[in-house]
């Protein structure tokens, strides 16, 4: 009982839990923009109707999702996309 400190095991390589929770937390935040994206497209062509936007947006969204994926950029591409189609359901 006296070896465990905190519930930490002495024998768990620390350096790959803490790499795959930030890989973790990056992929959420990927899923969340990628998600929000579709959301807007629906609000666009469900509420708004201008369906050439948001058949146009469901195919940036999906490139920009692959681009993120490859590159590793994560939701730093998906971010803007989210940005100008906020706009556009603002706009039109």
């Amino acid at each position: 009982m006296a070896t465990h400190h905190a519930g930490v095991d002495s024998g768990m390589d620390m350096a790959a839990h803490e790499g795959t929770y930030s890989r973790f937390i990056e992929l959420t935040k990927t899923t969340s923009f990628f998600v929000l994206n579709i959301v807007l497209l629906l609000v666009l062509w469900g509420l708004e109707g201008h369906g050439f936007v948001a058949i146009l947006g469901l195919i940036l969204n999906f490139a920009a999702a692959a681009i993120a994926g490859l590159t590793g950029q994560g939701w730093k591409i998906l971010a803007p996309l989210f940005a100008l189609l906020a706009l556009a359901c603002i706009v039109l």
